[in-house]
């Protein structure tokens, strides 16, 4: 027993002291963190919330996460991308991604806060209380660098670090909720959420600004941003990948809308719950992608070398999931009763089997981001977008919700086929090919 709890303990160790794995161990591990303790926050908060209280405070909750995505202008991305490899002193590209963040939030969040009674009687408490709106719009400043902070902790090497912040931010929200509920706050589902995030900038901060930036990695060896894309390029690289990310955000909060334009409320209600669980399913693959997409910058000739070691490591992992979710949807459902069991479960199994399909999108979307392709990942997600709006209300409107899950698996399933020729390139390549010259010719002509 002694020896194979050593050789276990061994492996571990081995597998932690590869940046590419523990960055990836630490992102689905803080996906499975956010999404139980994010759980027991709702779960907490209908059980001692008002009913009213609880859906105005989650509307502002999504609308303070959307708002804050559209504004954040995919920074998160970039720094993934160009803060390993960045010649600029890296203190000042985290500080000026946050002013930019900061900025276009807080005219984003004004924006909001002005528009959204006059266009939605749901937020017409904004109009009537300046106290909340002010509170909004600072909240969604702080929550676009506290998820931008996420980004530059994993381009750093420090994700190990990203689970232990949410889980404190999501101990923090449960606890603040019934305090704030005692004192009588007449927003503390919205509060619960906003003050963890407040009060855990500074020290997270801290660590980033003291410890993570002067023990980044070395990667001399590698072209920085404009030199390999010139100034231009690079704009033009954020500026694809941004237009790439709104529409991987469309295509995710459009449907929901549709389903009920086309269904109606109660089929809404059983798509969203097995949508949900998929979502937070997809995140765990596409964080793993994440921390390839830091170790390929750091080193664009191992770009085949980590993709390979990434389907190897994660695929297995992933179809395993699948069929997990397919074989017991049922008992997932369950606990939101026996109507969404019902009601959702073939759907569920649909979006499940559609996992596969998005992974390898996610896979070839960072492959194209590490060579510096944003137009093809930009194409990629208008695709997604274009066959999910056209063929949901086809199949949807004949065969309700399976067919509404149907168009889901087909959408991202054919756009997936597209691209795996180019991925499965790139994998069977045993070659590093470090970029010259002439391919960053190639590369801008490309864009």
């Amino acid at each position: 027993m002694t020896g194979a709890t050593h050789a276990l303990r061994a492996e571990a160790e081995r597998r932690l002291a590869d940046p590419l794995l523990r960055s990836a161990y630490s992102l689905m591990l803080n996906v499975v963190v956010t999404s139980v303790l994010g759980l027991g926050f709702w779960i907490a908060a209908a059980r001692i919330s008002p009913p009213a209280s609880v859906g105005r405070d989650a509307a502002l909750v999504s609308a303070m996460i959307l708002v804050s995505t559209i504004c954040a202008m995919n920074l998160g991305s970039g720094i993934l991308r160009f803060l390993p490899i960045s010649k600029l002193d890296p203190a000042r590209v985290v500080v000026g991604a946050y002013a930019a963040t900061i900025l276009v939030s807080a005219a984003g969040a004004t924006a909001f806060v002005l528009v959204a009674p006059r266009v939605s009687h749901s937020y017409l408490f904004l109009a009537h209380d300046t106290t909340l709106a002010a509170v909004y719009v600072l909240a969604v400043t702080a929550w676009g660098v506290f998820a931008l902070q996420d980004a530059v902790l994993t381009a750093l090497r420090r994700a190990p670090w990203i689970p232990l912040e949410n889980a404190l931010f999501g101990v923090l929200k449960i606890a603040a909720l019934p305090i704030l509920l005692a004192v009588g706050s007449l927003h503390a589902v919205f509060v619960a959420w906003v003050i963890p995030v407040l009060l855990l900038l500074l020290p997270v901060n801290y660590l980033i600004f003291a410890k993570a930036i002067p023990g980044r990695p070395d990667a001399s060896g590698e072209l920085s941003p404009v030199e390999r894309f010139g100034r231009r390029g690079l704009a033009r690289f954020l500026a694809n990948d941004y237009l790439a990310t709104i529409f991987i955000q469309a295509s995710t909060t459009l449907l929901p809308v549709l389903v009920v334009a086309l269904l109606g409320n109660s089929q809404g209600a059983f798509f969203y719950m097995p949508f949900t669980i998929i979502s937070a399913f997809d995140l765990l693959f596409i964080n793993v992608v994440a921390s390839m997409t830091v170790e390929a910058s750091m080193a664009g000739d191992r770009l085949s070398e980590l993709a390979r070691a990434t389907v190897r490591r994660f695929g297995g992992v992933l179809v395993a999931g699948v069929l997990v979710v397919v074989a017991g949807a049922g008992l997932i459902l369950l606990p939101f009763g026996s109507a969404y069991v019902d009601g959702g479960g073939a759907l569920l199994r649909l979006l499940a089997c559609a996992s596969v399909f998005r992974a390898i999108i996610g896979l070839y979307s960072a492959i194209c981001r590490v060579q510096g392709r944003a137009g093809r990942v930009l194409v990629v997600q208008a695709a997604v977008f274009v066959l999910v709006v056209g063929l949901t209300p086809v199949l949807g409107r004949g065969h309700g919700l399976e067919g509404v899950g149907l168009a889901w698996l087909v959408s991202n399933g054919l756009v997936a086929c597209a691209v795996t020729p180019a991925t499965m390139r790139v994998l069977r390549c045993r070659t590093g090919t470090r970029t010259t010259p002439a391919t960053i010719l190639s590369l801008q002509r490309d864009h």
